[in-house]
């Protein structure tokens, strides 16, 4: 009997552990179609990295020429921020058939820095009366 009660919680445990990991399973992503780099041009990919730059809201407003010579892409012109030029870099790379990006755009302001702290002051003591 013991080895019937055995066997049968066993079975149960090896069946949940099956179900429980069909259930938690994610579908497998699709993977985007590989674009032939052989036939596209460099004014077909400074049209595409137009595009992304122009469809990214963060960027759209901001003045970014696009060059490509060789499947390698430089930007330039003004940003807003050190961290909008990091954003077209990567923007750009996303682009197919970009071999390289060198991006010279100028950011009109840096990242912020950290704030400072004043050491010379003394913290307010309390006082009772």
């Amino acid at each position: 009997m013991k080895r019937f009660l055995i066997s049968v919680l066993a079975l149960t445990l090896a069946s949940s552990t099956v179900w429980a990991q069909g259930k938690n399973a994610k579908p497998a992503k699709a993977k985007p179609a590989t674009a032939d780099c052989s036939s596209t041009s460099d004014a077909q990919i400074t049209d595409n990295v137009q595009a992304k730059l122009a469809g990214t809201s963060s960027l759209k407003d901001q003045t970014i020429n696009v060059a490509t010579s060789g499947g390698v892409v430089t930007l330039t012109g003004k940003v807003k921020t050190s961290s909008s030029k990091g954003l077209a870099t990567r923007m750009a790379k996303g682009v197919a058939c970009v071999k390289k990006v060198d991006n010279k755009c100028e950011a009109e302001t840096k990242t912020a820095p950290p704030k400072a702290t004043n050491k010379n002051t003394k913290p307010k003591s309390s006082s009772k009366m």
